[in-house]
């Protein structure tokens, strides 16, 4: 299987900051998705690290086309959560509303998410409308597409420890997690 993983936002607009300053989205995802695509790679997949930039833009239409770009058969888009509290925690995932191949894959790496994170299960999250977060990434995707909100890394110190000293687990879950969905969708 081929599967674009796609750092969320972009190197002059790198997102939300975590709680201590040490990671932007941007950077967290850039400094840790080599390692799920080394697992992925362990397994025979394919595994393409995509930033929108690559596709010649900085919104999240330009993050579909570069995993359009590299023909991927899954895409997933990494990003972490803020909120308005600091007590807001939890992990969540997005998916397109019409998309069968999309939920049954974010139901399985939501909760190998949940699983290594041992954080409040927040659920999925159908994405179907302009108003939407991630409708343009979703809409313009041509393949079953996720964004993954692990945690809420930039407003609550405990996600974000969570989060930091799990993440060579959840990066060999979630690979275990892709490969089973592989095997799932191929059978």
């Amino acid at each position: 299987m081929n599967i674009a993983l796609s750092i969320g936002h972009h190197p002059r607009s790198q997102g939300c900051d975590t709680i201590d300053g040490s990671f932007t989205e941007y950077s967290l995802w850039a400094t840790h998705l080599p390692l799920l695509r080394q697992h992925l790679e362990a397994y025979g997949h394919t595994a393409r690290i995509v930033n929108r930039t690559q596709a010649g833009g900085s919104t999240p239409s330009f993050a579909a086309a570069a995993c359009n770009a590299v023909h991927a058969d899954l895409a997933i888009e990494f990003h972490f959560n803020a909120a308005d509290t600091p007590e807001a925690t939890g992990t969540e995932t997005l998916y397109w509303r019409g998309s069968a191949l999309g939920k049954i894959a974010a139901e399985m790496l939501q909760q190998a998410m949940t699983g290594i994170l041992k954080l409040r299960d927040r659920g999925l999250k159908t994405v179907s409308s302009p108003n939407d977060r991630g409708y343009e990434y979703f809409h313009k995707t041509r393949m079953p597409a996720l964004m993954l909100e692990p945690a809420f890394a930039a407003t609550n110190a405990g996600d974000w420890a969570r989060l930091r000293d799990t993440m060579p687990a959840l990066m060999a879950a979630l690979a275990a997690t892709i490969h089973r969905y592989s095997e799932t969708v191929n059978n």
